[in-house]
């Protein structure tokens, strides 16, 4: 059954006003897995950064669009996800010094490339050989690590992301602008029309 559900706005308490659609994980699982030791290497030419292509089946959500204003380095540890005019952006961080791994998935519904952003060491964005699936591990030290992608127009994006090897709270993650949190982890976002 697919059943929608909207993002909660726990800073602004609104239950539907400029939210993105969310959907079970269960209720649209990609048949496409993938294991990060055989996913090929990620994309990093500038072409593949700065690739723009027109999407005629709607935009993504308002919820999603922007920075996050509780991002920078140190903040809350956790997963900051946005979209902007250049694609799609996830970053990780926590505060204090101390070694924390973060790891996740995302799975789109059309081919994607990914670049890595201040990675450094073992960490890794990793994009299956049919392009659709980022998994990624990142140890961070307080600072900032992650990477930007973008779709070829895909309908819909799941992110599931980690912490220390345990699924991050809903409270951990951050999307967009106003600091949303969804309602599940992994969760779901699906473009407008």
């Amino acid at each position: 059954m697919n059943v929608r559900l909207w993002f909660a706005s726990a800073a602004l308490g609104l239950a539907t006003a400029g939210a993105a659609l969310v959907l079970p994980v269960s209720a649209a699982a990609a048949s496409t897995t993938t294991s990060a030791a055989t996913a090929p290497s990620v994309a990093t030419t500038a072409a593949a950064a700065s690739t723009a292509v027109a999407c005629t089946d709607g935009h993504w959500p308002s919820s999603v669009q922007g920075v996050p204003t509780l991002f920078h380095a140190g903040a809350r540890a956790g997963d900051y996800i946005w979209h902007d005019s250049r694609g799609w952006h996830l970053r990780v961080t926590h505060s204090g010094t101390a070694r924390v791994v973060f790891s996740g998935r995302i799975v789109s519904s059309a081919p994607l490339d990914a670049v890595p952003v201040k990675l450094e060491g073992r960490d890794y964005v990793a994009v299956s050989a049919d392009r659709k699936v980022i998994t990624y591990r990142m140890v961070n030290y307080g600072r900032i690590d992650g990477f930007d992608f973008r779709t070829a127009c895909a309908r819909s994006l799941s992110f599931l992301g980690n912490m220390a090897g345990v699924k991050l709270p809903t409270y951990r993650l951050w999307v967009g602008h106003y600091n949303r949190h969804p309602l599940q982890n992994p969760f779901i976002v699906t473009r407008v029309s």
